[in-house]
């Protein structure tokens, strides 16, 4: 009798250590994959959340039109245009600096009458162009106060239309 109380009480100490055990080793699992899940919305956050990475938009459809955006970009050159970039060096109280653009062509005469524009952004803030409209203000000269608060690196395309032509012109610059 001694025997079989012994025997009865080691299988229910068996059978609680089993399952000790086996909700251990779930419990296990399924943290692990739960921490997986947290790992993998977090890198999700990171990667879609950043300004700093941008694609590039239409990137495609450029690629396909390589001739034509190529056309573009060269066409200053080209046609021998002088193209002047200038942005102050010290932004106002807002972040704003002075973009300034002189046009000449290839005799060195200013030309007028263009329509120009700039999409300017920070080489850290890929994802946040600024679209401006650049305002004649005489001379072949033409001015904008654009948003350029940080310092570093900054690109500004340039976009001029004369005529019935479009010509784009890119500039890397670094301001303090």
């Amino acid at each position: 009798m001694i025997n079989q109380q012994a025997t009865v009480a080691q299988r229910t100490d068996q059978q609680i250590a089993e399952r000790k055990a086996k909700w251990f080793w779930v419990s296990l699992v399924v943290a692990l994959l739960g921490l997986q899940l947290v790992i993998g919305g977090v890198a999700i956050k990171l990667a879609t959340g950043d300004a700093s990475a941008a694609i590039v938009p239409n990137y495609h459809q450029a690629a396909l039109n390589w001739d034509q955006i190529h056309s573009e970009r060269t066409a200053a050159k080209r046609l021998g245009w002088t193209v002047d970039l200038d942005v102050s060096n010290v932004a106002d109280g807002r972040g704003m600096r002075a973009v300034q653009v002189s046009i000449a062509d290839a005799d060195g005469k200013p030309i007028d009458d263009l329509q120009v524009s700039a999409d300017i952004y920070h080489h850290a803030r890929a994802a946040e162009v600024q679209t401006v409209d650049m305002q004649p203000v005489g001379d072949a000269e033409y001015q904008v106060l654009a948003p350029m608060e940080r310092s570093g690196l900054w690109q500004v395309d340039l976009n001029i239309r004369h005529e019935d032509q479009r010509i784009t012109v890119q500039r890397t610059l670094e301001r303090d």
